[in-house]
């Protein structure tokens, strides 16, 4: 039934657009030259491709261990009310201010670690954990990230800390967003 039929190599490499591959298969299809079983795989390959396990030649390394963690160093709450969300923290919980980012964001004390509120478009949720660990590399540990398929990303941007340097993040399983940084960093 295929008369269109990219490789998987095709759809994982950029050698094809996405946009443009995702028409021909709904245009191939809607032309009956291929099932919804071939559509869906195909659809499926395209998004493993979009991660950079296909398409690369390159089997992504086998996880392991990147760094060494020790702390949860915080948790960050996006918040509709940064100062009515730090007061009630501060009140209900006897939590100091440790630091005020530029982003407009407030982080209070927790022994060595954290709680940050921040405006963000999702208030109701944890936007994400922090965890510290040894010997903090930011460069060091994406590059490793990279060779394992996790894609990893590092915030410069002076705005969103008051300390502690470049910030990493990546995403594990389920999504759940995760934050690197030295122990003790107070954001």
């Amino acid at each position: 039934m295929s008369s269109f039929e990219p490789t998987l190599a095709e759809l994982g490499s950029g050698n094809l657009s996405d946009m443009s591959t995702i028409d021909s298969l709904i245009d191939a299809f809607e032309s009956r030259r291929l099932s919804r079983r071939e559509v869906v795989a195909s659809l499926t390959a395209l998004i493993a491709g979009a991660s950079g396990a296909i398409g690369t030649g390159q089997t992504p390394a086998p996880l392991g261990q990147v760094a060494q963690g020790r702390t949860l160093n915080h948790a960050s709450l996006a918040v509709s009310d940064v100062a009515a969300a730090a007061d009630f923290y501060s009140k209900v919980l006897g939590l100091k201010v440790v630091s005020r980012p530029g982003n407009g964001g407030i982080n209070l004390g927790l022994g060595d670690g954290f709680l940050g509120v921040y405006k963000l478009t999702n208030p109701g949720t944890v936007n994400h954990i922090c965890i510290g660990v040894d010997d903090f590399d930011p460069e060091r540990i994406a590059a490793r990230l990279k060779e394992m398929g996790v894609n990893a990303t590092i915030d410069r941007n002076p705005a969103n800390r008051t300390s502690g340097g470049d910030q990493l993040y990546f995403s594990g399983p389920d999504n759940c967003r995760v934050q690197l940084g030295a122990n003790g960093y107070q954001g």
